[in-house]
Parts: C-alpha cells; structure tokens; sequence
C-alpha cells in the first residue's frame, strides 16, 4: 500500500465527502432491503415468501451497496491509514477504545474486499468465452462475489463514520491561552525621585 495522502489535505477531505455518500445511500439501500424482506416474508417463520424472487432481491441489494462503495474503493485502505495516524496522535482524553477497535474491524473488511475483487478477476478469467454477461456462468459467479463482499461492505456501514469522527478530533483547535497585557508596576515610594527643597 502506497500512502501519498497527507491528513487535513485536499485529498483526504474529498475521500472523505465520498465516504459520507457511501454511509447515505448504503443506509438508503439497507432500509430499502428491510421493507421488501418485512412485506415479502411470513410474518411468523420470517421466512420470504417467494425464494428465488427474495434471492434476486438480496442480490440487488448486494449490487446496489457495492456500486456505492465503488467511489472510495481504490481510497480505502488510505483512509483507514489515515485514520489510525491521526488516532495515536491525538490527546489521550480523546482516545476511545471504541474507535481503535472500529479500525481494526474497517482493516480486516478492506483487505477482505480487496481479496474478493483479485478472487472474482481470476475466476473469471478462468470462465470459457462465451460466458459473457447476461450468461448464467457470468452472472452467477459476479453474484456470488456481490454476496462474499456484502458483509464486508456492511462492517463499513456500521463503522465507516469513526473516519470522520477522528478526523473531526484531530481538527479541533486547543483553546489559546492569550496573555493578559503587561501592566507597569508602581515604583515604591522609598525609590521615588526626591522632591527639591523648599527655599
């Protein structure tokens, strides 16, 4: 992994504003996926009511979280690296277990994603020519690579905000202590220049 990226820079900040999309619209995809499978199950056994429909379903929502993610893919690992300078830095009292431990969980994801994709370029090399798309050859195996990679995609859902909550710590400005003005001291009494005398 090649890190050209400084914390703070133009290019962190867009990763990001691209990072904050992803949180948006997975979260738009998910609560989407969980109104069809609330309509579409028996309300007893949770079951789908139509398998291979609920399957066609699950793996649009497989598609449409990974088409989100696309934009900060090639980003990821760096923002994680980002992230975790930026967290050893920062001042103990705002140091939280919770986002160390939120880290590690978006490193072991990222490089997860990053298997499945070399795995699914590989397979498919290996796939005859004419399985192209719209083949059930094609099409089954980019399904299955949309389902390894979900949960994946999904451990950046719940956790991808501790990105942008580290880099809001690391913004923040100390409090400047400004000095107060300097203030002449009297000159005591006993050192005071002596008055002429009277005549």
């Amino acid at each position: 992994m090649r890190i050209s990226t400084q914390p703070a820079s133009d290019e962190h900040r867009l990763y990001l504003t691209l990072l904050s999309d992803y949180l948006y619209k997975s979260e738009r995809v998910q609560a989407a996926w969980e109104r069809y499978c609330a309509e579409h199950s028996d309300p007893e056994t949770a079951q789908p009511v139509v398998a291979d429909t609920h399957g066609r379903r699950q793996n649009q929502r497989d598609e449409d979280t990974l088409a989100a993610f696309g934009l900060i893919y090639y980003h990821a690992d760096e923002l994680v690296f980002l992230a975790e300078q930026q967290l050893v830095e920062l001042p103990v009292t705002d140091r939280t277990p919770r986002h160390a431990w939120q880290l590690v969980q978006l490193n072991i994801s990222t490089q997860r994603l990053y298997d499945i994709y070399h795995a699914w370029l590989g397979d498919r090399h290996q796939l005859p020519d004419d399985a192209v798309p719209g083949t059930e050859a094609h099409d089954g195996l980019l399904a299955k690579s949309y389902a390894d990679a979900w949960p994946h995609l999904h451990q950046w859902s719940l956790h991808g905000r501790a990105l942008i909550e580290i880099n809001e710590l690391a913004q923040k400005e100390p409090l400047r202590q400004v000095p107060a003005p300097a203030v002449a001291k009297p000159v005591p009494a006993a050192a005071a220049k002596p008055s002429a005398p009277r005549r």
